[in-house]
């Protein structure tokens, strides 16, 4: 194979915005059909980004044979039964962020990849957290640069999807911003020091006439020793997101975006530096995507990882409600 030929599932804002302006970077990728539950939405997709097919019923874009891999960009409590439709269709498969909003979810689509994976079938799932700055972080705490981790911090947020989308409807999202940019958080700072083994969790509605939640804080006891934290918010105005990992030996710091990294060591002189990272590449996730495929090679987003993030952001709603602490069950 020399080629990716993909179907998409979904052709709302993250479509047309995210995912099929990415495919059009890559020569080794190829659009061939849309389906959408609307109809004239998915005709529109189609002829906008010269798919071959269009679709309201996801089912006859997945019986097609020239249909190599499918990307999941619907509504988030939709992910899970979709991509185990595209899984048994034997179709690689992309799934938008979160994976989905309920962790008997998770499960199931963790053993359907499973079973998809060992017939060879590639699995890639959302947020990719893999930016050459945010690599380089990985590496560096990995191999003990900046000592034991001590405390983590993650924080993304911006200030809301707009209120007359259906990111505030609790009857089609489900769970509101916890979910939607918690995930970013979440799978960032895990994706960095590892798997938690318990979790509690604040999560509030904060601006009127919402009602779905909009500011989320998690407190994370690290399965290394440490402690973790994440933050995200629908309502706040200017921002200075990123990552700060402290450890025994130094500090490292992600600037927004994961673009840059500043690092504190104590020795051989205490003092900050600034390493030396190579752009990142256009269109990364999916070009990350379509070269595991041509390569025969493992995806980075696992979907152990992305199960382990949906424990965490569930536990957040649980403490919520009972205040106290969950233990986890996942890792990844």
């Amino acid at each position: 194979m020399t080629r990716v030929r993909f179907g998409i599932i979904g052709a709302g804002g993250i479509a047309n915005g995210f995912h099929l302006p990415d495919l059009r970077q890559i020569e080794q990728a190829e659009l061939v059909a849309v389906a959408d539950v609307d109809g004239e939405r998915a005709r529109a997709t189609a002829e906008r980004w010269g798919a071959k097919a269009h679709y309201s019923d996801p089912a006859q874009l997945l019986a097609r044979e020239d249909v190599d891999a499918c990307i999941v960009a619907t509504w988030h409590p939709t992910h899970v039964p979709l991509a185990i439709e595209v899984l048994r269709a034997g179709k690689h498969l992309l799934v938008q962020k979160p994976l989905t909003t309920r962790i008997d979810q998770a499960n199931a689509f963790v053993r359907a990849a499973s079973r998809a994976r060992s017939r060879g079938q590639k699995v890639q799932c959302l947020p990719f957290n893999w930016t050459p700055a945010y690599d380089l972080a990985r590496r560096l705490i990995g191999d003990g640069t900046i000592g034991q981790v001590c405390q983590a911090r993650r924080r993304v947020a911006h200030g809301g999807p707009g209120r007359q989308s259906w990111f505030y409807n609790p009857e089609i999202a489900e769970r509101g911003a916890g979910m939607d940019m918690g995930v970013y958080a979440v799978s960032g700072l895990t994706g960095l020091v590892g798997p938690a083994r318990r979790a509690f969790g604040l999560a509030k509605t904060l601006e009127k006439g919402v009602r779905i939640d909009d500011n989320v804080v998690i407190l994370l006891e690290l399965a290394g020793g440490g402690l973790g934290v994440t933050e995200t918010s629908w309502t706040q105005r200017g921002t200075r997101d990123g990552t700060s990992i402290h450890g025994s030996e130094g500090t490292l710091h992600l600037e927004p975006g994961d673009a840059e990294i500043h690092v504190f060591l104590t020795r051989p002189a205490p003092g900050w530096f600034r390493p030396t990272v190579p752009a990142a590449p256009s269109a990364a996730p999916h070009r990350h995507f379509v070269d595991c495929i041509l390569r025969d090679q493992t995806p980075k987003g696992t979907p152990e990882h992305a199960r382990h993030a949906v424990e965490i952001m569930c536990a957040a709603y649980e403490t919520e409600k009972t205040g106290k602490a969950v233990k986890l069950k996942t890792t990844f």
